[in-house]
């Protein structure tokens, strides 16, 4: 979540890494971003590797999570910014259907196919997922990637989100955890490599005085093979290291809410001009980066703390809602379809 704050700060705020025609390119734009552009690809393998349990638990907790924000910045929006709407406080109780969270949509899809690819994932052997795994990659990197077509045409869709669902699964199910150094440096070596091949690939785009859409179709989509297999690889590191603190699950429960609250309209439009000022005010590229690192870091412990005091308002909402028992009724209603069915 670190790398995607980073991220959002060169893409919208800096505007430095090639992504829109108007970008005034930097190097270190380019070069921190080939870096953190694994950030998302990375969610969804650690989502993989530990698998979606699609009760309705979590999809409540999601859901009201992503609601209280949705209605707390909508009327932060009537107090201090453009006004307030009946259509604009219905709409924040569709977040999976109205957000501009890209992210959040596509990951709710992904949650609600869960089920089916878990079922897919069970009643194969490693041989057969394999196959599955290779099928993917070819609709993912060669229809996807390379041709641009609509299965998967950037890899900000949900077809991308099962391919990198399929991948954290089968390293969970069928790799062993090398712990070795070698294994460590392997890993970070691969992370490295892709980073700079991307780079490479990016300079030379720039230097050739290309099309500024090359810069993001081959080196800045999220299906892009380099990227991916850079978010395996770094993936794959930190599963090699053995590590018990609690504040880290402390705060992993709060996570997303940091993306739900720094990507809100009502902060990034005042975020990521402050960021683009601080691009032009600070000419150490060092001392803005460290200045930014430091902000993400603020922006990643405050947003994390915000959402320990939602837990304690939404817990009680949470559990009333868990109380009518859905589940229950959901197998009510599949086997009255089913017997309606024979």
């Amino acid at each position: 979540m670190l790398f995607i704050i980073l991220h959002h700060f060169i893409v919208f705020g800096l505007r430095s890494a090639g992504y829109w025609a108007e970008d005034a390119i930097t190097n270190s734009g380019i070069i921190f971003n080939s870096f953190f552009v694994i950030a998302a690809n990375c969610f969804v393998l650690i989502s993989g590797y530990f698998g979606i349990k699609a009760k309705w638990k979590g999809a409540i907790r999601l859901y009201v999570m992503c609601v209280f924000y949705a209605v707390l910045f909508a009327t932060y929006s009537y107090f201090f910014i453009d006004g307030f709407t009946i259509k604009k406080l219905f709409l924040s109780f569709f977040p999976f259907s109205y957000s501009s969270l890209w992210f959040i949509k596509t990951y709710f899809y992904l949650f609600l196919l869960s089920p089916i690819l878990n079922k897919i994932i069970e009643n194969c052997n490693k041989k057969e997922l394999i196959v599955v795994l290779l099928l993917l990659g070819i609709l993912t990197f060669y229809f996807g990637f390379l041709w641009r077509n609509s299965i998967n045409m950037n890899g900000y869709n949900v077809m991308n989100f099962i391919f990198l669902y399929f991948i954290g699964r089968f390293i969970a199910l069928h790799t062993s955890n090398v712990t070795s150094m070698k294994r460590r440096t392997i890993c970070i070596g691969v992370y490295l490599l892709c980073t700079v091949v991307i780079l490479v690939v990016i300079e030379m785009i720039v230097h050739l005085d290309m099309n500024r859409k090359w810069i993001w179709r081959c080196g800045y989509y999220y299906n892009n093979p380099l990227v991916i297999c850079s978010a395996i690889a770094f993936f794959c590191f930190f599963r090699t290291l053995s590590f018990k603190i609690k504040a880290i699950n402390w705060s992993a429960t709060s996570v997303l809410a940091v993306y739900l609250i720094h990507e809100n309209q009502c902060i990034r439009s005042n975020l990521y001009p402050y960021i683009n000022e601080l691009g032009q005010s600070i000419d150490n590229v060092g001392a803005l980066w460290l200045y930014l690192l430091l902000i993400a870091v603020v922006i990643l412990v405050g947003c994390i703390l915000i959402d320990k005091v939602r837990i304690l308002i939404t817990n009680p909402i949470e559990k009333a809602l868990n109380r009518i028992g859905l589940d229950n009724y959901t197998d009510k209603i599949i086997n009255k379809l089913d017997n309606l069915m024979k």
